[in-house]
């Protein structure tokens, strides 16, 4: 082969490999539309009280997701247990209006030591049991994040 043959070929590959590598970068792109955001927040219930993190990862083309919580519950200010499962979810949207069905419950066993039951008193059932529903009103604020609101009362802010 001559050189220039060879610095022709050597010019195609790489052109092929910068083109090749252009569209596996976007398709890389457009399949990472998934999501996130987490929020932090305490509730209290009689004389008990639980630390609750949630982490919202979405996919707004498939309106479904996954929301991880996780945290501790205490009673009379000792520690009694932990908290630690995945929501399966898919949504529907009216208005900024979502509501949310909870499609399977994922308990992570060796980390979550306390019954459903228990959980109820300060989750609300789309968190606890599969099939039940929750509705949102989802405020974006920007790059930050999005403010959560039942009605008018906001509930929490989950940051990006």
């Amino acid at each position: 082969m001559t050189k220039k043959a060879i610095f022709f070929l050597s010019l195609f590959f790489i052109s092929v490999g910068i083109v090749a590598g252009f569209f596996y970068y976007s398709l890389l792109i457009k399949n990472r539309s998934a999501e996130s955001c987490s929020a932090s927040m305490i509730v209290f219930h009689k004389e008990t009280q639980a630390n609750i993190t949630f982490d919202f990862m979405y996919n707004k083309e498939k309106r479904n997701g996954i929301v991880s919580v996780s945290g501790s519950y205490l009673e009379n200010s000792h520690p009694e247990g932990t908290i630690r499962r995945d929501i399966s979810f898919t949504w529907t949207e009216n208005h900024g209006t979502y509501n949310f069905l909870s499609s399977g419950i994922n308990k992570i066993d060796s980390l979550e030591t306390l019954p459903d039951k228990v959980i109820a008193t300060v989750l609300p059932g789309f968190y606890v049991y599969p099939d039940k529903s929750i509705t949102y009103s989802i405020h974006p604020q920007g790059s930050q994040g999005f403010l959560f609101t039942i009605g008018k009362r906001p509930l929490f802010f989950c940051s990006r």
